[in-house]
């Protein structure tokens, strides 16, 4: 829009005399407007960010912790070197947050701060997370609907979950493994590749067929004390119980 136009358009809203009573001129109060209605968009700085339920190990100027964060629900998490002012964290929810961003001048910072400064505006929502509820240790009682105990094997397979550093370990009845978890959700769960040591029992029926469908596993479901690790066709894999 022209300053002319503009001017015309103040001239047909308002009454020009009472502006030069009032000493404003048209330009001066066309400024005044625009300014006023600049004001009113939108803070161009302001961005919706996720935060997870736990912090996770990092290295800034040293070893540390940081956030994992995501600018969108379908992102994957990532680390968060800097704090967000106003924002007090408990673990074991997952945060949407709206935030401020603020570019700092470099000149008057020092060397290890960050020219961007996060700020808190509101907490969208807060949930607990469901895969927190993995973080434990666990027995294995069935084997594709067979009793573990049915086995020959020198013990039952145990399984430890870390949702944190994305990790399983334990031991198959024989040996000790441990890997990746690659997908998790609030109820998908898959793993990478199993490594584990090499010792021969004397029964490896159990260690085998465990370690076999550990590699089929795709999703879960959880009822109380017992955990179900279920295939791509949702049948029943492996059935554990909560380690006391």
């Amino acid at each position: 829009m022209q300053m002319i136009d503009v001017n015309n358009w103040i001239r047909s809203k308002l009454n020009y005399n009472l502006l030069k009573n009032m000493c404003i001129s048209i330009p001066v109060f066309t400024t005044i407007m625009i300014i006023s209605i600049m004001s009113c968009e939108p803070n161009l700085n302001e961005q919706t960010m996720w935060i997870n339920s736990a912090k996770a190990d990092c290295v800034g100027v040293g070893p540390m912790q940081c956030f994992q964060i995501k600018n969108s629900e379908e992102e994957p998490w990532s680390n968060f070197y800097q704090e967000i002012s106003g924002f007090d964290y408990e673990p074991g929810y997952i945060y949407k947050l709206k935030v401020s961003l603020t570019t700092l001048d470099t000149d008057k910072l020092p060397a290890d701060k960050s020219s961007k400064e996060y700020r808190l505006v509101e907490v969208l929502s807060k949930d607990i997370d469901p895969i927190l509820s993995l973080n434990d240790i666990w027995a294995l009682t069935e084997i594709e609907g067979a009793d573990a105990k049915s086995f020959d094997s020198e013990s039952l397979p145990i399984l430890e979950i870390n949702t944190r550093s994305m990790n399983i370990l334990g031991s198959d009845g024989c040996n000790n493994y441990k890997g990746k978890i690659e997908v998790i959700s609030e109820n998908k769960i898959s793993f990478g590749p199993i490594m584990g040591t090499k010792k021969a029992c004397r029964n490896m029926d159990l260690s085998n067929s465990y370690t076999a469908a550990l590699s089929e596993v795709r999703s879960y479901s959880k009822e109380g004390l017992k955990l179900l690790f279920l295939d791509e066709n949702n049948q029943e894999l492996l059935s554990f119980k909560k380690v006391d």
